[in-house]
């Protein structure tokens, strides 16, 4: 049978053939197990982490969108919607809410000028803050707040050229603490996504802390935004701003005239420090959502 031990040759040829070819792929696979892995991209410096936050910040240049926001200073519980239009870099309009899709104020904001118009009482409350982290008459809010929550980012450029007391990373999250003896701020910063998902700062001058956290992002039209912003005050003006937001649109064209209000010719106008608080306790606030009749334009 000299055809049939031909085959068996070729046979056993083969199954040689195969069982070197797994042997040296096992061996490949041992050596490739044995290599130390491959060392992480070195962090950036902070300098350069701070500009990618700012050009992050720059890519939004307006925004409309309605928010539910919950409030808890000196003892007293607000609840409100809000309808909010930004325009790059500090105009902000913010129409506050209440029950019966009734509007309780309307705040205006361009740099540090502020005007709160109170439609029931047909006055307006209008004034130029000192600085930024000033509190709002009315709001309990600084102009940080704000821009905080609006934007759901910080000022870009608010930390440019700050002495670096500390940085330490951890994964795809950086913590940068910067500032001095007049004071601290520390930023936790998703580095994927390059965006803050919490800011902390402290001020032995003012005796308080303030804590700003970005939950729950999303990209939309190219920019990552929070879906809900919480700001925590500590010290002697201690309380809580909590804003969800309901709808969002960014990028989409608004226009200086779309921020402005006309205010009726009968107006009364008065000192900005005068404002009485917006976020009164309301029960069933509305979708800002929905139509109102009594929309001012």
């Amino acid at each position: 049978m000299p055809g049939n031990t031909s085959g068996r040759h070729r046979r056993t040829g083969r199954y040689r053939r195969t069982g070197r070819f797994w042997i040296l792929a096992c061996f490949g696979l041992l050596l490739l197990s044995c290599r130390p892995p491959t060392p992480a991209p070195p962090p950036l410096p902070v300098e350069l982490l701070l500009q990618e936050i700012d050009a992050a910040s720059w890519r939004l240049q307006d925004f409309r969108g309605s928010a539910r926001v919950e409030t808890s200073f000196a003892g007293h519980r607000g609840r409100a919607s809000l309808r909010i239009r930004y325009l790059s870099p500090a105009q902000f309009r913010i129409d506050v809410h209440g029950a019966l899709f009734e509007i309780l104020a309307v705040v205006l904001i361009q740099d540090l000028r502020v005007r709160l118009y109170m439609p029931r009482e047909n006055t307006v409350f209008e004034g130029t803050l000192e600085a930024r982290d000033a509190s709002i008459p009315g709001l309990d809010l600084t102009l940080d707040d704000v821009q905080a929550a609006v934007t759901g980012t910080i000022a870009p450029g608010r930390y440019q050229g700050l002495p670096v007391a500390d940085y330490r990373r951890d994964g795809h999250t950086a913590a940068v603490t910067l500032g001095d003896d007049s004071g601290r701020r520390t930023l936790w910063i998703d580095t994927g996504r390059m965006t803050v998902t919490r800011e902390a700062s402290e001020s032995p001058v003012n005796q308080g802390s303030v804590t700003r956290t970005f939950e729950r992002f999303r990209n939309r039209n190219g920019v990552w935004r929070p879906e809900k912003v919480r700001i925590t005050r500590d010290g002697p003006r201690a309380g809580t701003f909590e804003l969800t937001y309901r709808t969002q649109s960014i990028n989409r064209g608004l226009r200086p005239s779309d921020i402005g209000v006309r205010l009726p010719e009968t107006v009364v106008r008065r000192p900005l420090e005068e404002a009485g608080t917006v976020f009164e306790t309301v029960d069933g606030a509305p979708d800002p959502g929905t139509p109102d009749s009594r929309q001012f334009p």
